[in-house]
């Protein structure tokens, strides 16, 4: 009994290392077979199976070692592409692989180091950008460095004056609020009537001495002084500052020009080099300068524009009819049939044989073969270019496809000779392009729409021209242009397409016997022609879609009080009279001056107004369907976008989908060209039924702007309304949560 257990335990033993033995065979010719294909990281994986089964297998150590070294330099030589396309953070994953398949590739290490310096450097660039966003709004918002007065209590007071002395009754106010109030050399006084109620120190100066034509300046902590409003006076006592502005995507002559014909500040130069504007004025005119530089240094739109390109050239060629092999007939005479007897067109013959002339004499020369031709030639060429151009707004990118072809230009020279002047000619050659010629200057508005100048030529290359003389000639080449010029307003996705542009040319040539081609039969077998047909097309598609579009905020849309046509003044971002506002006080001041009424005690604040719900904040990303509706007839398939406006850091999109499957079908689904834009390799995942839908799309870098992230193409079932739903959905990646659409409408027509 225990010989047949041990028999049995044997027996187990080999067969777990018998078919231990077959996977590890199995798994090192799989890896042979994908190191022959190029796969080495599958190899590596084959191979190391392979020899976790047999340690002891030379053969499979060999086998990994060299697919180790095969996969680092694979992924090596991926690094260095992606360098090239400045993808530093791919390629120091490529990199990293790379060594840690084999830690003695030296060059791969050292590559690694250099990326990782050039990712630290460049997020040190970020950073600092970062960091100067944050320094120039607290500059922003800090003070101006002017005189204030200092802090102290700004109870609302109460005054009432009849017929008094303007210089009594701006002191008297002074002494309310514990300020000295001097005046100016040339001020001259004048008698007023003030009531005023429930105001503060700053409220009651600022409508007395509007009210008279009077400004004032803090001139210490305690100090003010008035003057008469006079631009000599404004510039006697206003504060004069200085400040750069450091742009970020406007033009440095542009902002400058709007600065100097909007706000005056003719005291203001830029640098282009350093994209710097500094401006020298008063407090309230650097600020009206801030706000015009505010709202025009945004980020310029940027359009990524799909061009196709057709051009067909068609060529019809037709040779048919019976011809002969000349179309001459001839007698000529030859009485004796010597080869010399008819020598230079003459026949010499003795005189008394001409009483002898009969037909043998003569020889009769006819066309001896007939060719009967059917040929027909019918040749096509299409040339077919699809390049994406990538431009900011307002600036021109261009498109060349076709072959320089030299042109010669002659020039003459006066020069002296024998003591006449003569004119010698010097040749030279420009080249001109003829193909293609592509100008695109795209402009984004804020709402998302593209406009396109367009300025396309297509030219082809004629036949020669002699521009000589008979005995000197002198051939150039001739051009066959045509040119479309144009503005385009588009959608983003949407395609424009450009036809027309249509050239022919058709020959007929014809050879037979006089008078045969009015005979119906027989100018059909006598009778030889040469038709030839040349037709040719030039088709344009355009497609833009939107990188970038102008930012234009809630609060960029405000107007701005900048005081009057007189004087610059702006309230909104002035600072307070006084350096520090405090809380006001409850009661009134413990002694008045003589003649000046107590201060009466605020009314208690009203209770604040019930305000409306705030609407999204600007830029947040959302999730909507292009086009809402769809109308399609049964039988007929229609596409429908889902379309991620405002998207940032997203790697993908998972969705659910569910519709009306006795109406509509959903019969296949693809990713947008948010995703695809770059050429990114994806991962997709989508399984169509009745009645719903799944999808999940994911590229291996984050993508940032606005554009479709999938696209559906519906078929209509059946007549009637179906509507497609988001059941579920996740964006992964987006920094923003966007909300679920509303549902799609398809209305399928009879």
């Amino acid at each position: 009994m225990r010989s047949y257990s041990r028999r049995a335990s044997l027996v187990v033993l080999l067969a777990f290392l018998f078919q231990a033995g077959c996977a590890s065979s199995s798994a090192y010719h799989q890896g042979k077979s994908e190191g022959q294909k190029g796969n080495w990281d599958l190899a590596v994986a084959r191979f190391t199976k392979a020899l976790a089964g047999s340690p002891d297998n030379i053969s499979y150590k060999i086998a990994l070692e060299n697919a180790r070294v095969q996969a680092s330099r694979q992924h090596a030589d991926e690094a260095r592409k992606q360098q090239q396309a400045q993808n530093l953070d791919r390629a120091a994953e490529e990199l990293q692989i790379a060594v840690n398949y084999d830690p003695g590739n030296k060059a791969a290490s050292d590559d690694l180091v250099i990326v990782r310096e050039k990712i630290r450097a460049r997020d040190e660039d970020r950073r600092a950008h970062s960091e100067f966003e944050e320094t120039r709004a607290r500059a922003s918002a800090a003070r101006v460095p002017v005189p204030v007065l200092s802090p102290r209590s700004q109870a609302p007071i109460s005054l009432k004056f009849a017929d008094q002395s303007l210089q009594k009754i701006l002191e008297s106010l002074g002494k309310l609020a514990g300020v000295n109030v001097i005046f100016d050399a040339d001020y001259r006084d004048k008698r007023d009537s003030v009531e005023l109620s429930g105001v503060t120190f700053e409220e009651a100066l600022n409508q007395v001495t509007l009210k008279n034509r009077l400004f004032y300046k803090v001139i210490d902590q305690n100090t003010i002084i008035v003057a008469a409003e006079s631009k000599p006076k404004r510039t006697a006592y206003d504060d004069n500052l200085v400040r750069t502005f450091y742009l970020q995507y406007a033009e440095v002559n542009e902002t400058l020009q709007l600065i100097k014909s909007l706000a005056g500040l003719q005291k203001s130069a830029g640098n282009v080099p350093l994209g710097a504007i500094t401006v020298m004025g008063t407090p309230d005119e650097l600020a009206v300068a801030a706000r015009i530089i505010e709202l025009n240094d945004k980020p310029r739109g940027e359009v990524m524009v799909e061009v196709n390109i057709f051009e067909v050239n068609r060529t019809r060629l037709k040779n048919y009819g019976i011809e002969l092999s000349n179309y001459t007939a001839g007698v000529t005479f030859s009485p004796t049939g010597a080869e010399d007897e008819t020598a230079l067109g003459v026949t010499r013959v003795r005189a008394h044989l001409l009483s002898s002339l009969n037909l043998a004499d003569f020889v009769v020369n006819i066309p001896s073969t007939l060719f009967a031709r059917f040929l027909q030639t019918d040749s096509t060429v299409k040339i077919l270019a699809s390049p994406r151009l990538r431009a900011a707004e307002g600036k021109k990118t261009g498109l060349k496809i076709g072959t320089e072809v030299p042109i010669p230009i002659t020039t003459f020279t006066a020069a002296a000779q024998g003591g006449a002047q003569t004119f010698a000619p010097a040749t030279s050659f420009q080249y001109r392009n003829v193909g293609v010629n592509l100008e695109l200057t795209p402009k984004v508005n804020v709402s998302g729409d593209v406009f396109l100048e367009l300025q396309a030529e297509f030219s082809i290359l004629g036949d020669d021209r002699n521009v000589g003389s008979e005995s000197n000639p002198l051939f150039v080449p001739t051009f066959l242009t045509r040119n479309v010029t144009g503005i385009l307003r588009l959608h983003d996705g949407e395609t424009s397409l450009i036809g027309g542009l249509v050239t022919g040319r058709e020959s007929d040539s014809f050879r037979g016997v006089v008078g045969l081609q009015s005979i119906p039969i027989l100018n059909k077998l006598f009778t030889s022609a040469d038709r030839e047909k040349e037709e040719g097309e030039v088709v344009i598609s355009l497609t833009p879609h939107l990188v970038r579009a102008p930012k234009v905020t809630e609060a960029d849309l405000k107007a701005l009080l900048i005081g009057t046509k007189e004087v610059t003044r702006v309230p909104s971002l002035r600072q307070s009279l006084f350096g520090t506002e405090e809380a006001p006080a409850a009661a009134a001041p413990e002694a008045s001056p003589p003649g000046v009424p107590t201060p009466r005690e605020p009314a208690p604040p009203a209770p604040p107004a019930p305000q409306a719900p705030q609407p999204p904040a600007p830029g947040q990303a959302r999730l909507v369907w292009s086009p809402a509706e769809v109308r399609l007839k049964a039988g007929e398939t229609a596409t429908v976008s889902m379309v991620l406006v405002g998207a940032r850091n997203v790697t993908g999109i998972e969705m659910q989908l569910a519709y009306e499957g006795s109406a509509v079908e959903v019969v296949d689904a693809s990713p947008g060209t948010l995703l695809t834009l770059d050429g990114a390799a994806l991962q997709t995942e989508r399984q169509l039924g009745s009645g719903q839908a799944t999808f999940r799309f994911t590229r291996p870098q984050p993508a940032t702007g606005s554009g479709a992230v999938a696209v559906l193409r519906v078929k209509g079932l059946q007549p009637g309304t179906a509507r497609i739903a988001v059941a579920s959905f996740s964006v992964p990646g987006a920094s923003d949560a966007p909300a679920a659409p509303a549902p799609a409408q398809v209305v399928v027509e009879p």
